[in-house]
Formats: C-alpha cells, sequence, structure tokens
C-alpha cells in the first residue's frame, strides 16, 4: 500500500495536504455529488458505468460540464496505480463550487473536483454468507434519490439507528408500506420464485451492482420483476429470500429484519447462486481469473 493521494482540481497532493475553502458549496450547502468505485486486482470495477452515473447525477443538479477537462477516466486509474491500491475503492466528489453563502445557484463558478484511492480489506466468504440484520425505518429522505447527493444525513442517522438496534443495516420503508433500498445498499427479495427489486424511480439509486445483477438473473433464467415489495410480503412468505446489492459489499444475504427471521436464518439457494454469478462476472471485469473457473 502506498501513500494515499488526492486529485484537487486538477492537481495531485498527498491525501492529508487537501484543503478545500470554508464556503465551497458541498461544505456548507450540501451541493454536490459524489460515485464511489470498487477497486479489484488494482483496478477499477465497472468505472466506465460509474462515470456515466456521475454525469447523469451532475446532469439532474444542472451541472453538465462540470467534468469538462478533468479526464477522471484517466486521472482515476493513475491514483489506483500511484497510490498502490490492490483492494478497495475510489471516492469521487463534485460540488458547484466555492460561492459566497446563498441558496441560489451562482454563475460563472468552477465546481471543485475531487477524488482520491484507499485501499481496504476484502471481507471473508463466511463473513459474508453468514447473512446481515436490517433495521427497518421510515424512509424521510428527499425525493431524488436517484440522485447521488452528498447530502446523507438521513442515511447517517438511519444506519446509526440501525448499529444501536444491534443491525447490520437500515431499511428504508416508505409510507406506503413499500420497501424501497438499505442505508447504502439497493434490496432484492425472491418471493414465489421471482426475483423482485424495486423500480428504478426517484426513491432509489440505481445502483451499478444492481444493474448486472439484474442482467445477471435474466441471462441465468430467472424471472425478474422490478416491482417493490412491502415487509408483509417478505415475511409472510416461508423460505423467501432478501438479499443486499452494493458496490463494496457485493451481494450480503439477509436473514433477519427487526425481529423476524427471513429466509430460515440463513442465505438462501437463489441468492447464493446469484452471488457466485456476480463474483465470476466482477473477477472479468477486475482482470481476474473467475473462481471456480
Amino acid at each position: 500500500m502506498g501513500d494515499e493521494l488526492l486529485y484537487l482540481n486538477g492537481r495531485v497532493m498527498p491525501l492529508a495536504k487537501g484543503r478545500v475553502p470554508v464556503e465551497d458549496r458541498g461544505f456548507q450547502l450540501g451541493d454536490g455529488v459524489y460515485e464511489v468505485v470498487k477497486v479489484m486486482n488494482g483496478r477499477g470495477v465497472w468505472l466506465e458505468d460509474h462515470l456515466d452515473r456521475l454525469h447523469a447525477s451532475l446532469g439532474a443538479i444542472g451541472m453538465p460540464q462540470a467534468l469538462q477537462g478533468h479526464h477522471l477516466e484517466e486521472v482515476l486509474p493513475s491514483l489506483v496505480e500511484e497510490g498502490k491500491v490492490v483492494s478497495g475503492f475510489l471516492y469521487v466528489q463534485v460540488t458547484r463550487g466555492v460561492h459566497p453563502r446563498d441558496f441560489a445557484l451562482p454563475e460563472r463558478v468552477e465546481p471543485t473536483v475531487l477524488a482520491y484511492a484507499r485501499s481496504m480489506p476484502v471481507d471473508a466468504p463466511d463473513l459474508i454468507e453468514a447473512g446481515a440484520v436490517l433495521h427497518p425505518v421510515e424512509d424521510v429522505r428527499w425525493g431524488r434519490c436517484d440522485i447521488k447527493s452528498i447530502g446523507l444525513l438521513a442515511a447517517v442517522m438511519a444506519k446509526d439507528e440501525a448499529m444501536r438496534a444491534g443491525a447490520d443495516e437500515a431499511l428504508f420503508v416508505g409510507s406506503d408500506g413499500l420497501v424501497r433500498e438499505g442505508g447504502s445498499a439497493n434490496v432484492f427479495a425472491v418471493l414465489g420464485g421471482v426475483l423482485r427489486t424495486h423500480p428504478a424511480d426517484r426513491h432509489i439509486l440505481n445502483g451499478i451492482t444492481r444493474q448486472h445483477l439484474i442482467e445477471l438473473a435474466v441471462g441465468a433464467g430467472i424471472e425478474v420483476r422490478e416491482k417493490a415489495f412491502t415487509l408483509t410480503e417478505l415475511l409472510s412468505e416461508d423460505g423467501a429470500e432478501m438479499f443486499l446489492a452494493s458496490t463494496l459489499r457485493d451481494v450480503l444475504p439477509v436473514v433477519r429484519v427487526g425481529n423476524r427471521t427471513v429466509s430460515y436464518g440463513q442465505a438462501g439457494a437463489v441468492t447464493l447462486e446469484l452471488a457466485q454469478r456476480f463474483r465470476r462476472l466482477q473477477a472479468v471485469a477486475a482482470g481476474l481469473q473467475p473462481p471456480g473457473a
């Protein structure tokens, strides 16, 4: 592992030396977006997909040209290589820039663009297959969860509540009773042999892992419906399965929601099959020999 490096507005420096002005709108107003990219085998996995989503988030907040001249498709691999990050993640953040504090959108302000790579250990397979416990919370977030906003206070509070309840992750449930997503993960369930997940609308972030999993499932002959489900549906069906999907945790089985057991308290067969297929696909994307190949 090398020294952690920061890309900040066109310059590369040690991460510890990075400085952003007090009146950066990201700091004062949460006016910005971000991306997290998994690093495996010293490579950003599905980097192009993440950059496409970053551009989509920037377009949604009126900053379609924010990355012009930054060439992140070259900068990010360089941060990984120079920082000697073999396993870990890339973090990218773009804010509207520095301007005297005002809610009105400023004109002709240079955006703040930063990125860094960090090493992180890989979860052991037995830890993953042991499964996660979810803590349901009311979804009180803003109505544009499809934008990967840096304004994450609602998720921070929900995750803290989950931790205090002895759970691994928060589970956002809408006022209509429909399961939306986790604190930082998409949610899938297997109900009646059908793989279900909330549609990619404004209530959830359309995860990169989510997208690849849906493609995998369809290719494996598993019926997929992008249709939300309720906790009542999930908990009333014997043998129903549930799992989380995210960039850094991949496919994580769920064995309990609140005080109710899911999938007999263990990872389900469909979940394990998809997890295995996903690991193979991800390995190929990272330039590795797929497990079991």
